[in-house]
């Protein structure tokens, strides 16, 4: 199978790119936190435990 992929050369639009799909990601990530019905509570610890996990992948 072949893959063809297009990207941005300009710098400005490849940030754009990367901004928009963060956009995208973070809308699902809370659609699907939404469905789980959890509780005030655990839906608060299961954000701060994702936020934790993407700074540490972000190495900050």
């Amino acid at each position: 199978m072949q893959v063809i992929s297009h990207f941005p050369k300009s710098a400005n639009v490849q940030k754009a790119l990367c901004s928009n799909l963060a956009e995208i990601y973070a809308k699902t990530v809370i659609e699907r936190i939404q469905k789980m019905n959890l509780s005030e509570e655990d839906t608060k610890r299961l954000i701060n435990l994702i936020c934790d996990k993407v700074k540490i992948n972000a190495g900050t």
